[in-house]
């Protein structure tokens, strides 16, 4: 179970990188015919390399690499299309400092000093397949589905409050206990008042993926969205060194204990005006970006004609 979304700046980085991870879910993707389209002739693939004297072409390569990213290849491609279709129903232009701006941004998520933000952004190129065709087709996507969502961006002074409390409100550090029932969760308190470590019970009960952290979250401000508000709620409700009781949570139940806070750096709202209202809007961007690219990149109407695509949806579709 994931407990928390990622944080401001590093939703930038990881929705952008993993836009389109859906599988199709249902038959509207594939072809009733699919069988009677033929595969690409040898005599007419064009040729790879040489080895040793002996031709490698496409064909013999092909059906491995749509194994390895035909999916994602054909999510992309799905997405690009709808979305260039979008942009001319809306009129709008993506331009060479548009897409300069992606890249811009990119390197100011990962980094504020150039360099290691350079050396990130290639080892994130580098795990991630990268290379310069789609990182410039990643860019231009980005610049696109910004373009398209920025009407709708709203800075409010609610939302301003939240990003200045995140940048420079206090902090606390705190673990977390994820159960399931309210008899677990006060099994749970029991054990640590008897005098059961909670990093110990939190490692061995806990259905969070933090539980092997003991469920030590990084110290969270009080008005971070990227937290449940149940859980910052009983974080800064309850006494440092103490545990909280059971709190419901929709379907779940926490047990927390603060280890500590970090006061408020002491900078003002107007001197971080100008700082909070950009990492609002980037914020708002991101999901609104995030959500019309799920939709864009829907498989619901494409007909699948390749056998080979459509045998790797069929291992990729949960059974």
């Amino acid at each position: 179970m994931k407990l928390f979304r990622a944080c401001f700046a590093s939703l930038i980085v990881a929705a952008t990188l993993g836009a389109c991870s859906t599988v199709p879910s249902s038959e509207s993707a594939r072809s009733p015919s699919v069988d009677t389209i033929p595969a690409i002739s040898a005599d007419t693939s064009p040729l790879v390399a040489l080895v040793d004297g002996d031709a490698l072409d496409f064909a013999r390569l092909r059906a491995s690499l749509i194994e390895i990213a035909g999916e994602n290849a054909l999510k992309d491609a799905v997405l690009d299309m709808r979305l260039t279709t979008r942009l001319a129903r809306e009129q709008l232009t993506i331009s060479a400092d548009a897409v300069a701006r992606e890249r811009a941004l990119l390197l100011e998520t990962l980094s504020t000093d150039e360099s290691r933000a350079i050396e990130l952004l290639g080892a994130i190129r580098l795990r991630q397949g990268l290379g310069d065709t789609r990182f410039e087709a990643l860019l231009r996507r980005n610049a696109g589905l910004r373009a398209l969502v920025a009407r709708a961006i709203v800075i409010d002074e609610s939302g301003l409050a939240n990003a200045f409390d995140v940048a420079h409100g206090p902090r606390r550090t705190a673990r977390v206990a994820v159960l399931s029932r309210l008899g677990d969760a006060e099994r749970f308190s029991a054990d640590v008042a008897a005098g059961r470590a909670f990093m110990e019970l939190a490692v061995e009960r806990s259905l969070d993926e933090g539980a092997a952290r003991g469920g030590l979250l990084a110290p969270l401000a009080r008005r971070d969205p990227s937290y449940p508000e149940a859980l910052r709620a009983a974080i800064f409700a309850t006494a440092i060194g103490a545990v909280s009781p059971p709190i419901l949570d929709e379907a779940r139940f926490y047990v927390v204990t603060v280890i500590s806070e970090q006061p408020a750096d002491g900078v003002t709202r107007e001197a971080s005006h100008e700082a909070c209202e950009k990492a609002l809007r980037l914020s708002r961007e991101r999901l609104l970006m995030d959500a019309l690219a799920r939709e864009l990149a829907s498989l619901e109407g494409v007909t699948v004609f390749d056998r080979a695509f459509d045998r790797a949806f069929d291992r990729a579709t949960p059974r």
